[in-house]
């Protein structure tokens, strides 16, 4: 798609978002504004702004002039050392997550992976700490549950058996699923037709509310007390005191308890439901929060480059944590570092299977061989060999052939992982490495061990098609979809005479005549992520709870750790620029502006202050007090001056004046929670299927399927509706703004 159509497509979708109804086909020809030669930027502030765009999640107010005042250079470079910038403030935010500061094998300890937890419910071996064993003896028992319910709904379909019902009390009645077996043909419809509908009911389907007064007298005790009665409920009593959470007391589970305790509530129905909530919550606020941005930035494209899906099995959700924290170290350092990192990292040696990967000649398959062993634990797995050198590092037009892809497997036969169920780390295990020599590339590499695979990486690290590849993906991400090859090639350059620093390209590339100049201004298209995270920034928004942020990139297609190719998710415009989408969007933008994505408050007042202090102060602190009158032209013009980086063109003004009202928004939020606004991609559907997805809001609905439940969820933060804003019509104008063509370009 051009750049004028997508500028159509764009102006169009804001024109039909406002108006309720999608506009099909293009503006004008007299409409398209034909796009002046490139120009150099000289002016400071339009060179802070264009920085800004690329290399942060967003700008804040104020954020331009400090830039400006600071300079583009020493901004940039104070950023490229992200020691030198204080980030407690976000760090105080993250202090709700306890368990991302744990070690791997401590928090694995605590918080026991689904396949640690099934081997205990055949063992009956549970931990020793009180807290640990509660958390394993409820999951055990879910366990337990589901599959008698499971047995139960395969006896009913063959024979209208008997199924359980839980009560309050964490008893069993008996609920029957239809009349007895006849031999007529009807008699057999209405039985199976039970049997279905009995297989799309859960454990919380089934289970009873309990009585008012008790969940109110459980409510009312003091928090540790309460944490320790929790604690020793069951699984039943516990979906029943969650079903009866209600009125005044919703919410109030958790409170006054400690991030601690919070945390261990919310593992009690399901560890890696709780783990995938605090990965992505602590991620979100990262993005958003934190004063160290080009790191953030960078970390969010090398976890893209070095793409992990958290659905690929029951262990990754506990391995990205240290993943994630792996690639942050080394997400401005030298590229071969990262590279090994990540190839001995447990999340990528499980995700690429190359833990399971074993010399046809080692001495691990000669043994199993003798053992008759399954094949399947004997063989050599070039998963993780293919993507190494055609995503990782040389690309798929990087020159390697199958054979290559081979010898680099039988290379790294032996990275392996000691005791993954209990937190093993990378272990490079000699039985199981393919002996003898190999030739990668051309090359003979010797029989070595272990440290074939460092002369592997390092052969492909500073290889000229990697300085290349990974030189074109930054300039991708950074410059244009389709960036010009001189840049690329300075880029190169610095990638090959610094062994591949990456602060160094980073350098080359803004210091590039291609890169500050108009061509590049708006020249990219946020991706979800950057869109969601850049309208809460701009906003100045408080984020209480993310969970619904996250929810929301799920319904954009974006979901973290949710791409399950190991391709890892498209910068380019032509993957995200749709009428739907962007109608998505839009909706979005309006939930969010009007207060209407549970757990992010905004207040417009500020901007639109008019009057005296005392005013304003008294429209603060009095939501009875409605705030000064402002003519709608006059409210337009102070929003769009904060919230965009430029003008806003005279339709979007127009639309945006007319249409800016409670009721457009309304509808719109509506439309984006109820999930509505477009059909799922396969890849959304996909996505979906896994169990993670629906696991990481801790306790929400499946994902699309709206967002209720997830404040009903034991030791999640609070999610109570934000107060309705002071001035409708200023939220409505600002989610406007938010949705507009000039908002989604970068």
């Amino acid at each position: 798609m051009t750049r004028s159509a997508a500028e159509r497509s764009l102006r169009n979708c804001l024109s039909a978002a406002l108006s309720g109804t999608l506009l099909l086909g293009s503006l004008p020809a007299n409409a398209v504004v034909k796009q002046p030669l490139p120009v150099r930027l000289d002016a400071p502030r339009a060179k802070a702004t264009l920085l800004l765009d690329r290399f942060t999640f967003g700008i804040r107010p104020g954020d331009i002039d400090t830039v400006t005042r600071e300079g583009v250079d020493a901004w940039f470079d104070n950023q490229l050392d992200p020691s030198r910038v204080d980030d407690s403030a976000l760090e105080q935010r993250l202090d709700v997550y306890p368990a991302l500061r744990m070690t791997q094998t401590a928090r694995l300890a605590r918080y026991p992976e689904p396949n640690s937890i099934r081997q205990m419910a055949r063992t009956g071996a549970l931990p020793s700490d009180p807290e640990a064993r509660a958390i394993v003896r409820n999951q055990v028992e879910f366990y337990q549950m589901a599959q008698q319910n499971k047995a139960a709904n395969g006896v009913a379909a063959r024979a209208a058996a008997p199924v359980v019902r839980m009560t309050p009390g964490g008893m069993q009645q008996p609920v029957t699923v239809a009349p007895s077996v006849s031999a007529t043909a009807d008699a057999a419809k209405v039985n199976a037709a039970a049997a279905a509908d009995l297989k799309n009911q859960n454990l919380e389907q089934l289970t009873e509310a309990m009585p008012q007064p008790q969940a109110d007298a459980i409510v009312a005790l003091p928090p540790d007390e309460r944490y320790q009665r929790l604690l020793s409920m069951t699984p039943v009593q516990l979906i029943a005191l969650r079903k009866a959470e209600r009125g005044p007391n919703e919410g109030k589970l958790a409170e006054g308890m400690t991030p601690l305790q919070r945390e261990t509530l919310l593992a009690l129905a399901g560890t890696n439901r709780m783990l995938m909530a605090e990965v992505i919550g602590s991620r979100l606020l990262r993005d958003i929060y934190s004063d160290r941005q080009i790191e953030a930035v960078m970390t969010d494209f090398w976890l893209n480059h070095f793409n992990i899906y958290s659905g690929k099995n029951g262990q990754e959700p506990s391995m990205l944590p240290d993943f994630e924290k792996t690639v942050r170290q080394h997400a401005l350092g030298h590229f071969e570092d990262l590279l090994i990192a990540t190839a001995m990292s447990p999340a990528m040696l499980m995700y690429l299977d190359n833990a399971t990967s074993v010399g046809p000649d080692s001495l691990a398959a000669s043994r199993a061989k003798k053992s008759n062993a399954k094949k399947s634990d004997l063989g050599l797995n070039e998963n993780y060999a293919r993507e190494l050198m055609e995503l990782h590092t040389l690309g798929v037009t990087g020159g390697y052939t199958q054979k290559d892809v081979t010898e680099v497997a039988k290379v790294f036969t032996g990275w392996t992982l000691d005791r993954p169920n209990d937190g093993g780390n990378y272990n490079f295990t000699v039985n199981r490495h393919q002996p003898g020599p190999k030739t990668v590339l051309g090359k003979t590499i010797s029989e070595n061990g272990e440290k074939e695979g460092l002369e592997v990486l390092h052969m492909l690290a500073s290889s000229p098609a990697t300085a290349h590849f990974i030189s074109t993906e930054l300039a991708q991400r950074f410059v244009a979809d389709t960036p010009p090859p001189a840049l690329v090639d300075r880029m190169v350059k610095s990638y090959l005479s610094s062994n591949g620093d990456i602060k160094a390209v980073l350098r080359t590339m803004i210091h590039s005549p291609e890169f500050f100049n108009t061509a590049t201004v708006h020249a990219k298209l946020k991706t979800p992520l950057e869109y969601v995270t850049s309208a809460v920034r701009v906003s100045g928004a408080d984020v209480t709870n993310p969970a619904p942020l996250a929810q929301a990139l799920n319904q954009l297609g974006m979901p973290l750790y949710g791409c399950q190719p190991p391709t890892g998710y498209k910068w380019d415009e032509e993957t995200w620029l749709s009428s739907s989408a962007l109608v998505n969007r839009m909706n979005f933008a309006l939930s969010l502006s009007t207060n209407r994505v549970p757990g992010t408050t905004i207040d417009w007042t500020r901007d639109l202050q008019t009057t005296s202090s005392g005013q304003l102060k008294a429209v603060a602190l009095n939501t009875s007090v409605e705030p000064p009158a402002m003519a709608p032209e006059q409210k337009e013009l102070k929003l769009e001056s904060r919230l965009l980086d430029g003008p806003a063109s005279e339709q979007t003004r127009s639309a945006v004046i007319s249409q800016g009202n409670d009721n457009t928004a309304q509808a719109a939020a509506q439309q984006f929670q109820s999930g509505t606004a477009r059909p799922l991609t396969d890849a959304e559907k996909t996505a979906m299927k896994q169990d993670q997805i629906d696991m990481a809001m801790a306790g929400r609905a499946p994902a699309g399927k709206g967002q209720g439940g997830n404040q009903r969820a034991l030791g999640a933060l609070p999610l109570k509706p934000a107060p309705a804003p002071l001035d409708k019509q200023a939220a409505a104008m600002a989610g406007l703004l938010l949705g507009s063509p000039e908002f989604q370009r970068r």
